[in-house]
């Protein structure tokens, strides 16, 4: 009888630890939600910046620069880490319309890689106007009815030349009317779909996902109160890279960085997962991503810190991230916790709602650290 007593006692007590981390996975989700709807092409930033400025709270202390990243600033006395996440995604804007009513397209910034702009064919995109958002459709043209010219062209790789967004009008007049200028960003349509074991699955959702994770692990962090000062970062036009001929720097990044000069910084990425060759899985938990592996504070506490909690920690050491570059060139102690997602830099990311949630947990507990490691 007391075997039996204490089963369920402690089947008691593990329902008491399941109902608010369940609790905590749901508000996430409607924050993944809320955010995956919101387009957030590199510097048309506005909508996406307002919305998480209306998820955090008066705890904390926010600012805006002039590129529109976000600083969020919790605790006490001097700031000595910061959490750094990019807050745009990569879309392209419209560059021209046709006589008969098409849009034609350009770049926004460089491409994450060669294929990107193949995934346009066929696929719904969303233009953002001043008046709101006008859904549009890429022409996808008939295969059967194509010269055979024109069949090896598109099997040679889809350029912008080839790209015709539909909108439903007829002439450039009713383009127009619809409010629909030059320069308007555009990207894919959004998307989000559930799937099984947590997971979800849409456009761009990787930047989505880390953005939502930031917001809430502020939120923690600025409820405990009485924790050391901390920026929480969410950078803008982060996917534009400082002119030049050198290296790859991005132009966010590098402003975040002059403004704070922090020494200890946290950047949450996205990095592709389930590839088959060594990659990081999705659903093992974040990715510890270093460009080189060194001796550091920061990854000796978030390791500390995942051990604490149960957390399942990936590693991986090498390649290069124009998102931390600025920090290593100075002497802050600077990483990057990522997220694993499958099919990454396409319209049908997928990422694992546990691996989001212990973003959540682990940058709100060094958070709550602040420099101090």
């Amino acid at each position: 009888m007391n075997i039996k007593r204490a089963s369920a006692f402690l089947l008691f007590l593990s329902g008491l630890t399941a109902v608010p981390l369940l609790a905590a996975e749901a508000d996430l989700k409607a924050h993944i939600r809320t955010l995956s709807a919101i387009p957030a092409v590199t510097g048309s930033e506005d909508r996406m910046a307002v919305k998480i400025r209306e998820m955090l709270s008066g705890r904390l202390n926010v600012e805006t620069d002039n590129l529109g990243s976000i600083y969020a600033r919790s605790g006490k006395g001097e700031p000595g880490l910061s959490v750094l996440a990019p807050l745009d995604e990569f879309g392209w804007f419209v560059s021209g319309v046709t006589a008969d009513g098409y849009l034609r397209l350009d770049r926004a910034a460089a491409p994450p890689h060669a294929l990107f702009d193949s995934f346009l064919m066929g696929h719904a995109v969303v233009i953002s106007t001043r008046s709101g958002l006008q859904n549009g459709v890429v022409a996808q043209p008939a295969m059967h009815l194509l010269t055979r010219e024109r069949r090896d062209e598109l099997q040679k790789g889809i350029s912008l030349d080839l790209v015709y967004v539909d909108v439903g009008a007829r002439s450039e007049e009713e383009v127009k009317d619809k409010g629909i200028e030059h320069l308007d960003a555009v990207s894919f349509r959004p998307d989000l779909v559930t799937l099984a074991n947590d997971l979800l699955s849409g456009p761009g959702l990787g930047h989505k996902a880390i953005c939502a994770a930031l917001a809430m692990a502020a939120e923690k962090t600025a409820a405990a109160r009485t924790t050391p000062a901390a920026y929480f970062i969410w950078m803008a036009q982060s996917r534009f890279n400082l002119r030049g001929g050198g290296a790859r720097v991005s132009l966010g990044a590098t402003r975040a960085q002059m403004r704070l000069k922090p020494k200890t910084v946290l950047l949450l990425e996205i990095l592709a997962a389930d590839r088959g060759d060594g990659t990081p899985s999705v659903g093992k938990g974040p990715v510890v991503w270093e460009p080189q592996e060194k001796l550091s504070r920061l990854r000796a506490a978030l390791e500390k810190m995942a051990g604490e909690r149960g957390i399942a920690l990936q590693h991986q050491t090498g390649g290069e991230s124009p998102l931390l570059r600025p920090f290593l060139a100075t002497e802050s102690d600077a990483l990057i916790l990522a997220l694993p997602v499958k099919f990454n830099q396409t319209p049908s990311e997928v990422v694992s709602l546990r691996d989001v949630q212990s973003l959540v947990e682990l940058v709100a507990d060094l958070g709550q650290k602040g420099g101090d490691l």
